[in-house]
């Protein structure tokens, strides 16, 4: 077989385009996942380029993929709408501009993109309005107006699926016609995850009972391909896999040719190995089906090539799939390689479609709220009692206590359940927040606080805290005592997952396993120890009031509680009111929350590059570095 690459720049093309000697030809299928935004490879929150990533600089990636394969399609698999300040003006505002993801989709041409569960974080009414002004089809097959006894009888909220069509070039000289259907795949757990906006107005079909029903319509339709826009993960070969992981169980339904799976922030092919046998993450196939998730805010590019034959003599089928490839491309690892101009001029329609939302943007985000009198960072946020979460704790719990002043919870202690969103992760050696000491802008404040929740409180007991903090510590491996270099926390389980309750004294003590879901250890038996309030033992039964969101209250799975304020105010608003109030944001030093001390044991925690400037941030710890990491994280050891 031959494989000769074309070449656009001086490195050569990382796209071969083959001529296989079954006479077969190519269809390309190039897809994006989980952009949140990142639309012009500029991180608003912290006033700096990101060079390698978000949908500007990959868009040359997708010129060259589109320039080496004529027939291809473009596809998105969804939370596109959430993420950065762009997102927020697309939300807010309320002009006849249109929203600035779907401008970009307008931009590059995109064929078709799903509808992910951070679609619906701001209401339908502005998810609505913003699809309005789509150039392409914005589909899911499973989020509904009305459920129906069978999938096929189902009433939509939008485009269940669309049926594209391309001319597929054959080594003999002649072109034919084939179609690709497309359908899309909601996460049911949207309905718990935004129920205030969605409850009693759609309802979610589950996933895998969806496309077994649309993937043989499809074809009865006259698709002669059928892909999956999956907004699901994939099981990892490590502990953490969750029921929001059904890329798998998907690609294994007959009639069914490639899937795109997304939502988890993680990347596959990944080059793993893994349990499950269906799953083979060297070459990016699962149950012999290509497949490609492909990371978060434009990381990477997922492209599947399907090879296609002509077939005859078999009822309703015209091609049949004769060989597959996935892979991904590695933005930051690509882009690095090409000549400024290439990426400039594959990018240079998306950035003047967006240069007005994008002066917008920067406008806003560099309002000046205030000062603080220290460094806010996160670099070790979810190892040491720092200032970023008791900045976001102090101001949701001011605002509660004044709004519960007065009234039957008013003399209640309080605390805040915080955690630091931005602390590395999955999210990479970038994602972190580090506000100087000096002026504070809203930027600084969206940094700490990226989403669009609102503050809601929930009266609880000393009991249900410490479960709930006992559940939020999660993250951190269970720690021998007395040995050395230990690893701290689970990469299976998501950096943001660990939560602290600010207001409140305690210890976490790391020698016990970590808490499992649906298992209560009774109070002072978890890894909670010596919770306080104000100097005070909380016992089991005692009230408290706990300052959360509606991420939280909105879901009846998580451990119950009697909402008494939802008032629907958005988090990140009061907390830039709270230092626009305060003028200056001071040391807070209260006692806090820390590791129960371990004496001759240490561990080793990855952090972001600049994490080294703020060594004292975590001082209890004695941290000393170790090293750079393959991975672009900075390895620490920390002594408990």
């Amino acid at each position: 077989m031959s494989s000769e690459p074309d070449r656009l720049w001086s490195g050569g093309s990382v796209f071969a385009h083959e001529t296989p000697p079954d006479g077969s030809g190519l269809l390309r299928i190039i897809a994006t996942s989980d952009l949140h935004a990142q639309l012009l490879s500029y991180d608003y929150f912290a006033n700096r380029q990101l060079p390698g990533t978000g949908l500007a600089q990959i868009a040359c990636l997708i010129a060259e993929a589109r320039r080496t394969a004529p027939a291809s399609l473009l596809l998105d698999n969804g939370d596109f709408l959430q993420g950065g300040a762009l997102a927020e003006i697309g939300a807010t505002r309320r002009g006849r501009r249109l929203h600035p993801a779907i401008t970009a989709f307008n931009a590059l041409s995109y064929d078709a993109v799903a509808l992910g569960n951070h679609e619906f974080d701001y209401g339908l009414e502005t998810l609505s309005r913003a699809i309005e002004g789509a150039g392409f089809p914005v589909i899911s097959t499973n989020v509904l107006v009305e459920k129906a006894s069978t999938p096929l009888a189902d009433r939509h909220f939008t485009t269940p699926a669309t049926l594209l069509t391309r001319e597929i070039a054959l080594p003999d000289g002649t072109r034919r016609a084939v179609t690709v259907g497309v359908f899309a795949l909601t996460p049911p757990e949207t309905l718990q995850w935004n129920a205030r906006w969605i409850r009693d107005r759609l309802a979610i079909r589950q996933m895998e009972e969806t496309a077994r029903a649309w993937v043989p319509e499809l074809r009865a339709q006259g698709a002669d391909i059928v892909i999956c826009l999956a907004h699901t993960g994939i099981a990892q070969p490590v502990a953490g896999a969750s029921d929001e992981n059904q890329a798998v169980e998907i690609a294994g339904i007959p009639g069914l040719d490639a899937v795109i799976a997304g939502h988890s922030h993680l990347t596959f092919p990944d080059l793993r190995s893994y349990t499950d046998p269906r799953v083979n993450g060297i070459s990016g196939h699962i149950s012999g089906k290509p497949v490609v998730q492909p990371g978060h805010e434009g990381s990477h590019l997922g492209v599947i090539d399907l090879w296609l034959n002509p077939v005859s003599g078999i009822p309703n089928r015209r091609w049949e799939v004769t060989r597959s490839r996935a892979h991904l491309i590695a933005g930051q690892e690509t882009v690095a390689g090409m000549p400024s101009r290439t990426i400039r001029e594959a990018s240079a329609p998306l950035r003047l479609a967006l240069a007005q939302d994008h002066s917008a943007a920067l406008f806003r985000m560099r309002q000046r709220l205030g000062t603080v009198a220290m460094p806010v960072s996160s670099w070790f946020a979810n190892v040491a009692d720092g200032q970023a979460m008791r900045l976001i704790g102090a101001a949701l719990s001011a605002h509660a206590r004044a709004r519960l002043d007065g009234g039957p919870w008013g003399k209640l202690p309080m605390v805040a359940l915080v955690s630091s969103f931005r602390s590395g992760g999955r999210g990479g050696p970038m994602n972190y927040v580090d506000i100087p000491q000096g002026n504070v802008s809203l930027r600084h404040v969206f940094s700490l606080y990226p989403f669009p929740n609102t503050l809601t409180a929930l009266l609880t007991t000393g009991a249900e805290l410490a479960r709930r903090l006992d559940l939020a510590c999660t993250l951190f491996n269970q720690i021998l005592p007395g040995k050395s270099d230990q690893i701290l926390t689970n990469s299976a389980i998501p950096a943001f997952s660990f939560a602290a309750a600010i207001g409140a004294a305690y210890q976490i003590d790391l020698s016990l396993p970590p808490a499992r879901p649906g298992i209560a250890r009774p109070f002072g038996k978890g890894r909670i120890r010596g919770l306080t309030i104000d100097g005070r033992r909380l016992g089991p039964e005692d009230p408290v009031i706990l300052v959360v969101n509606n991420y939280i209250t909105d879901d009846p799975r998580r451990p119950a509680g009697e909402v008494i304020l939802d008032e629907g105010r958005n988090c990140t608003g009061i907390i830039a009111d709270y230092i626009r109030e305060k003028e200056r944001i001071v040391l807070d030093d209260r006692p806090g929350w820390r590791f129960m001390p371990m004496p001759g044991t240490t561990v080793l925690f990855d952090s972001g590059t600049g994490a080294g400037e703020r060594l004292d941030s975590a001082a209890v710890l004695r941290p000393e570095p170790v090293g750079l990491m393959p991975s672009g994280f900075s390895r620490f050891r920390l002594h408990l």
